[in-house]
This record gives C-alpha cells, sequence and structure tokens, in this order.
C-alpha cells in the first residue's frame, strides 16, 4: 500500500484522538516540535527506523524530540539523537499511545509523514491555512500594515483564517515573499530585478 496512504489514515486516527479528547492545540505543537527535531537531527530518523533499537528507546527519543532547547528563532534544537535525555512527564497521554501504536504496527520509521499529515489535517479540519511572510529586516509599522493586509486579502478570498509566521532573510534587497501553502508570491526586489533582467535578455534576443 502507498506509504502516503498509510500516513494519512494514521494521521486522520490521531486527529479523531484529540478530537474526542480536546488536546489537539497542545498535541499539534508537539508534533512540530517533533517534526522539528527529524529536520535538524538526522540520526533521530535513522534510530527510529532502526530494527536494532528497541521500542522503548524509540519512544523516548521521541517523547524527548518534544523538549528539545528552542532558540530565539522559535526552531528546536535538541542535543545529538543518540544522547541521554532528561525526559519530563509533559509529552500528553494521547500522544505517547500514538508513539505506542507505531511501534506496535512497525510504522515508526513513517513517524515523519504521519505527523506532517496529522498537522495537515488538523488545520484544514478547522478552516485555518498556514502562510510564511518573509521580510528583508524585523518588521516596522509600515510592515506590520503590509501583513494585515495581506492577511486580510488572504482571509477574503479563502473564506479562511490564515496563520501567518513572520521571517526575517536579510539577504532579501526589499520586497517581501509570501508563502502560502503551495503557493508562493515573491515581491522581493531581487526578483523584480530577476526580471527585468530576462526581459532584457529575451527583447535583445528578438533584436539580433
Amino acid at each position: 500500500m502507498n506509504t502516503g496512504i498509510i500516513a494519512s489514515r494514521y494521521a486522520k486516527a490521531l486527529l479523531k484522538l484529540v478530537e474526542e479528547t480536546g488536546s489537539g492545540e497542545v498535541v499539534v505543537s508537539q508534533a512540530q516540535a517533533i517534526l522539528s527535531a527529524l529536520k535538524s537531527v538526522p540520526d533521530l530518523h535513522r534510530l527510529l527506523a532502526d530494527p536494532v533499537v528497541t521500542a522503548g528507546k524509540k519512544i523516548s527519543l521521541l517523547e524527548a524530540a518534544v523538549y528539545g532547547e528552542r532558540s530565539g528563532d522559535g526552531e528546536v534544537h535538541p542535543r545529538s539523537a543518540a544522547a541521554e535525555y532528561r525526559l519530563t512527564p509533559a509529552a500528553t497521554p494521547e500522544l505517547k499511545r500514538f508513539f505506542d501504536l507505531l511501534v506496535r504496527n512497525g510504522r515508526i520509521g513513517d513517524i515523519a509523514l504521519i505527523l506532517k499529515s496529522f498537522e495537515d489535517q488538523y488545520y484544514e479540519s478547522r478552516g485555518i491555512v498556514r502562510g510564511r511572510l518573509v521580510l528583508p529586516s524585523e518588521p516596522d509599522a509600515s510592515a506590520l500594515a503590509l501583513e494585515d493586509k495581506l492577511k486580510s486579502l488572504i482571509e477574503a478570498r479563502t473564506g479562511k483564517q490564515l496563520l501567518l509566521v513572520t521571517e526575517v532573510d536579510e539577504t532579501l534587497i526589499g520586497g517581501f515573499v509570501l508563502e502560502v501553502e503551495d503557493k508562493l508570491l515573491d515581491a522581493s526586489v531581487s526578483r523584480q530585478l530577476e526580471r527585468i533582467r530576462t526581459q532584457f535578455i529575451e527583447r535583445n534576443r528578438r533584436i539580433v
């Protein structure tokens, strides 16, 4: 069976569970922390997929990923996956049960796909679309006004609430980059200059 279909089914089961218990916001937050850890610590995914690693150790690693240290950028930066972690009892019972289910069914290696699918289904079920606004510097009054304008525009067009995260990329010359779901609007100055350059090249080719 297709791995994507399997991931979607497990994600749907987790979504149903958190809807019954009302723990959706906490669980999706912890799922995001785990996804961040899987992305930033390559060894973590390898250990989860390793059949030699015990089920208990795999669950401990996943629980520990929830408590990775957070830096100022909000990203999770856990220690090496092979390190010993000091666990706290903060992981939700729903997530712990889900970890156990995945281990028992031999699906723990698909944890990234499953949690990403759960994250998508969770927000979709609540009529929320997610977006990312990239600015060349820290937001000032005009940038905040732009953020509000874009948010209102997207919400009016989609009929859904926009959950917008603003980031800073100092390599941008100016303008902004807006990404909403699978759509990208690159309104940066560098992109505009690239368009001008491309148009200039095409015009010269026609002349020649």
